[in-house]
């Protein structure tokens, strides 16, 4: 099964693309569960919530893997919500970093910040933080040697990117 995680910081196009994505290749995707969450309490994150998001988070990846198709997108991943927890908590739960490995993910297509950032009332702070936190995504991501496909440019050359780049991953499969 190939496993492919669209990431990037808040306001970089990650949903969209990874809906485009599904419906391209006709696979099954993950939504980023945060949002969610905070669409249903509607209030902003506390730090007692991030059990209930990693684990959440969790549980949508596994939905989307469960029939075992070929192909699947996740909209962020435990990592995003690492990155989340550190900046905003200056903590994240001891058993997460190992849960990041165990998740055996094919390969990450990394937003660019180059698009318009849009506020969103309880998840969005502001462009400044949304270009922190994308460095924190590229730092994070290279501490953990991955090399993602950096996905830039209008939203059409965004997917047309990000389709060679899956597409050449299913090519390059023996199996």
């Amino acid at each position: 099964m190939f496993r492919i995680v669209i990431t990037g910081a808040e306001s970089t196009g990650k949903t969209s693309l990874t809906k485009e994505l599904a419906r391209y290749f006709q696979a099954p995707y993950s939504n980023e569960f945060v949002r969610e969450f905070v669409e249903t309490i509607k209030r902003p994150i506390i730090e007692s919530d991030l059990e209930v998001i990693f684990e959440g988070q969790l549980k949508a990846e596994r939905l989307a893997c469960s029939n075992n198709p070929p192909l699947v997108f996740h909209d962020t991943n435990l990592l995003s919500n690492y990155i989340y927890a550190w900046h905003y908590f200056l903590k994240v739960p001891k058993d997460l970093e190992s849960e990041i490995l165990k998740q055996n993910y094919t390969h990450y297509l990394l937003c660019g910040t180059d698009i318009p950032w849009v506020p969103d009332s309880m998840q969005r702070e502001s462009q400044e933080v949304r270009d922190t936190l994308q460095q924190d995504f590229i730092y994070a991501l290279r501490e953990k040697n991955i090399e993602p496909t950096m996905i830039l440019g209008t939203k059409k050359e965004r997917l047309e990117i990000a389709i060679q780049a899956v597409q050449k991953i299913i090519s390059a499969d023996p199996s």
